[in-house]
């Protein structure tokens, strides 16, 4: 192995003609909310080695951020672009200064440095650090990171390694170690709750003393009179065992030579760059070459390699397995984002790589039985929503070469074993459509599992509709997806409004999340009863036009919770937030490719930029840049599933992409001459009127035009896209008095019947509204018609008594994004799930709760039970206590009980208590006062923050 090594790099020296890094700025994302880091990585590599400037916080989830003028350390490990922060494992650090007892104490040694003294590139980092006046430079190889620090004077000098910082650690240590190397692990708990890093380092000098601190979780290694005033590391790290780092260091020792180690990291950056050349020579595109090149750098970084060079890893089960030299085991798989563009560039520009994610995601489904959701050093995290492997999964078996083989069997069978594993409501989604009262993020949650079933039916070849099941949420009279409680839409509905309805956005922001099925989606708009209420002149007669327009002109402004994701706004969308990000080329598919033109180029041009604060939002591991690459190109995969392609605006004169395998694909732009307009475009001269597949070979063209452009065919609809939404309730309070009514919508010509059994044994037409006396549940569906198959989707609908006997009045305003339906909710009869954001639970935030309630006849009064929520991760916290009060008159209040619990602050799950005291009886009046328990403790990750109280409900009995 090293014998290979050394020959590859004496073959760096003679490096690609073109030096496509040169184009590359990792700083690029490291300012604002891009959350990148400048540290040099091997593509897909294992080891990302970086400054470590931020201990904390959401925009520290790198550790470095470009505002900061501090550094750490330098650790092995980055995430880039998450909105989560972990990793940044092994940090070392060096330093001059002789050390006292309080050094030896000290939690860290952080260096001023100067922007002016740092500067990074491909494989390169270099800095110098001001107050121990050491010149730092990093590079890696696949596996190992090499360091190079330069002593102004060694006389003293050191490096402390740390296994203590950032996470919480469950166990580490250094494990064995000698003048020369040295070995441990760390175990620790954060994004991923059980990570593994061993790690084994080699110094270029002999250690003079070691020195730990009182926890032995830091190790200073100390030198006397260093040559040259230099030391050298290389550290390796693996997953698996101390053996797999040392194994990894062996196989990579580079035997402290810096400058052909940076050399050979250089060259692989190069040629993986090189895959995408851009021909333009002109010197005013230098500012796009660099955005470009450093957009496709970025996809690159992740998903990680995961696999020893003895080829063992750690599988999601915890245990070691042996992989492929093949197809090696990769982790950080931020799928919620990536399967939107990420992947379909990977299979495009990158198959092997996609092939070999796959085969991970079936490995991982083996040892864990399903595939994965959000990944991350074999750990599940269940980050976001959906199961976005599947689609993936299918467009790597859909577009599979007898090189890069799947079994179909194997495909399927782990696609069906994730959907019974119910993730993400799948049991719910099942039944037509996920309820606002079954799950939080419905609304996100039933369009993104549809596209998921739109992925498995291709690969099944099943005529099943799930994938329209989306359809029904969508309400005609507000002209949004919007959630359902109880068989109806909710009647407090704002789309500017950022609740826990959808994911990380509003309804403005997923009003064309169905992106697999567009047809489907503008059937949805022509059933709209309504014209769009936002102000937008020259109404545009395709209703998708219309939508559109009504996205990228309304206003931009929120209302809601908070959400730090939902940035780079033209109007509602949010470019900043991935479920946008296909939206600009809808207008394709309403023949109007001149505003897929026109938004496109201005979303490059104003959220992309060649600054450290040059992304508009997270970068997401590779899907924030994997979006410029595709529309700088000049098309988009808006179907991520089926390797198609939609018309854009390209950005260069000649792109070509060369394929290890394949033959040259070129991409042109013909008589440009800043013409406004593609007009027409071809692939080996046939004219492409709509979406297309690009091959080995292909010669596109795109040709332009100032008046003119690209017509282009409505999408191709075929029987199966003939789905009719499940019937709904329209009218009729879910909680009464004395009596309701019932009454039903629906969209089939065969009419809706009901029954007060689940199995229809009597049915009844519906003609009119029902009305309601009594408690109870009525289904109803559509008649049976053999010509529609979503027919047997039965809607239950429920209607609850309201308690009677007492009034009540609840003196402390709840928080508005937890309001669960008004005033009554806390006395509705309706219980909350165990999940706050279902939207039964009432909130208040950072203050004491008073209900005040007056007892109509008192002798029958014998208690009352209060439910209260904890959720500690989301900041909710049980009640420190209950005091009831009692009085006769409404005025003189007596105190009667003082109702506690015993059950700690730091449950890991969600519980729920009920406070119950009997010391009411009789009474006319009583006042419920409920302690907040303060801010959140120390141990918490927000410690400081004000906590919640959540209710529901309270009942007199």
């Amino acid at each position: 192995m090293k014998v290979r090594i050394i020959a590859l790099i004496i073959f760096c020296t003679k490096f690609l003609s073109a030096q496509f890094a040169d184009y590359v700025n990792p700083f690029i994302g490291t300012d604002g909310h891009g959350h990148t880091f400048p540290g040099p990585c091997y593509p897909f590599g294992m080891v990302q080695l970086s400054p470590d400037t931020r201990l904390e916080g959401w925009d520290g989830c790198s550790g470095y951020h470009y505002s900061d003028s501090l550094i750490y350390g330098f650790s092995h490990t980055h995430l880039s672009g998450t909105g989560v922060g972990d990793y940044c494992d092994i940090l070392i650090m060096p330093g001059s200064k002789k050390l006292t007892k309080l050094d030896l104490e000290s939690s860290y040694f952080p260096s001023r440095f100067q922007k002016r003294n740092e500067s990074a590139s491909p494989g390169l980092y270099q800095v110098f650090l001001d107050d121990p006046k050491i010149k730092v430079k990093l590079t890696t190889t696949l596996r190992t990171g090499l360091h190079e620090y330069s002593f102004n004077d060694s006389t003293f000098s050191w490096v402390v390694i740390d296994l203590k910082h950032r996470d919480k650690i469950l166990h580490a240590g250094f494990d064995e170690k000698n003048r020369i190397q040295i070995s441990g692990h760390r175990t620790s708990s954060s994004w991923a709750k059980e990570q593994n890093v061993f790690f084994s380092l080699k110094f270029s000098q002999n250690v003079s003393q070691y020195i730990y601190s009182n926890d032995s979780l830091r190790l200073f290694c100390i030198f006397k009179n260093l040559p040259s005033n230099k030391l050298s590391i290389q550290c390796a790290i693996s997953s698996v065992d101390i053996q797999g780092a040392k194994n990894n260091l062996n196989a990579e020792w580079m035997n402290f030579r810096f400058e052909s180690t940076y050399k050979n990291c250089l060259y692989q950056w190069n040629k993986m760059l090189s895959r995408i050349q851009i021909k333009d020579t002109n010197t005013y595109l230098k500012k796009l070459k660099t955005i470009f090149y450093t957009s496709l750098y970025h996809t690159l970084i992740h998903p990680s390699l995961y696999q020893d060079a003895d080829q063992r890893y750690r599988g999601m089960d915890y245990k070691i397995h042996l992989g492929s030299k093949k197809t090696p085991r990769y982790t950080v798989f931020s799928l919620w984002d990536t399967y939107r563009a990420a992947h379909p560039l990977y299979q495009l520009i990158y198959p092997e790589f996609n092939y070999c994610f796959a085969k991970t995601f079936l490995e991982q489904y083996k040892e864990c039985g399903r595939l994965p959701v959000w990944e991350l050093s074999n750990y599940e995290t269940y980050c976001m929503i959906g199961n976005h492997s599947i689609p993936v999964l299918a467009n790597v078996f859909l577009s599979q070469t007898k090189k890069f083989y799947l079994d179909a069997s194997e495909v399927i069978s782990a696609m069906e074993g994730t959907f019974e594993k119910n993730y993400s409501n799948i049991k719910e989604f099942k039944q037509g459509y996920i309820a606002m009262e079954n799950g939080a993020e419905s609304v996100s949650k039933t369009i993104e599992n549809a596209l998921d079933y739109y992925a498995y039916n291709l690969i099944k070849k099943s005529k099943n509709q799930e994938h329209k099941y989306y359809q029904n949420l969508y309400n005609p009279e507000t002209g949004f997806f919007q959630p359902k409680q109880n068989c109806s839409f909710t009647k407090i509905f704002d789309p500017y409004e950022v609740n826990f309805n959808y994911t990380e956005a509003n309804a403005w922001q997923y009003l064309f999340g169905a992106h697999h099925d567009i047809n489907g989606m503008i059937d949805c708009f022509h059933r709209d009863k309504v014209h769009d209420k936002t102000k937008v002149k020259n109404i545009a007669p395709h209703p998708l036009e219309r939508k559109l327009d009504s996205l990228f002109r309304t206003s931009s402004r929120m209302t809601g919770r908070e959400q730090a994701d939902i940035t780079g706004l033209l109007g509602q969308y949010a470019h900043g937030n991935e479920p946008s990000h296909h939206d600009a080329y809808l207008y394709n598919y309403c023949n109007r490719n001149d505003k897929t033109q026109m938004y496109v180029t201005r979303i490059m041009n104003n959220f992309y930029t060649d600054k450290a604060d040059g992304l508009c939002g997270n970068e997401d591991c590779g899907q924030m840049s994997a979006w410029y690459v595709f529309s700088a190109m000049g098309f988009y995969p808006v179907n991520p599933v089926t390797s198609k392609f939609q018309s854009g605006f390209p950005l260069f004169n000649t792109v070509e992409i060369r394929i290890p395998g394949q033959k040259k694909i070129k991409i042109e732009r013909n008589n440009y001459k800043r013409k406004f307009f593609v007009s027409r475009l071809s692939i080996n001269d046939d004219d492409i009127h709509s979406e297309f597949s690009i091959h080995s070979g292909d010669q596109i063209k795109f040709y332009y035009d100032s008046k003119n452009y690209l017509q282009l065919d409505p999408p191709v609809a075929t029987t199966t896209d003939k789905y009719i939404p499940v019937p709904y309730k329209l009218g009729g309070d879910e909680v009464f008095d004395d009596s309701t009514f019932l009454e039903l919508k629906g969209f089939s010509p065969s009419g809706i019947e009901y029954s007060i059994d689940s199995a229809f044994k009597t049915k009844y037409n519906y003609k009119i509204p029902i009305a309601i006396k009594n408690e109870g549940s009525y289904y109803f569906r559509y008649k049976q018609n053999q010509e529609e198959n979503n027919l047997n989707q039965m809607q239950k609908v429920v209607f609850t008594k309201k308690p009677v006997g007492f009034f009540h009045h609840t003196e402390t305003a709840y928080d508005p994004q937890y309001a669960a339906g008004g005033g009554n909710a806390l006395f509705d009869g309706l219980k909350g799930s165990m999940d706050f954001r279902d939207g039964r639970w009432q909130g208040f935030r950072g203050k004491d709760v008073i209900v005040q309630i007056k007892i109509t006849n008192p002798e029958k009064i014998n208690g009352i039970k209060v439910r209260c929520l904890q959720d500690q991760n989301s900041w909710i916290i049980l009640p420190e206590l209950i005091k009831v009060f009692v009085s006769n008159d409404g005025y003189n209040y007596s105190r009667e009980d003082l109702i506690t619990h015993n059950i700690p602050k730091n449950t890991n799950e969600s519980v729920d208590h009920v406070f119950t005291t009997e010391k009411v009886k009789g009474s006319k009046f009583i006042e419920l006062k409920i302690l907040n328990s303060g801010t959140l403790p120390d141990w918490h990750i927000s410690s400081g923050k004000n906590s919640w109280i959540f209710i529901d409900e309270i009942i007199i009995y």
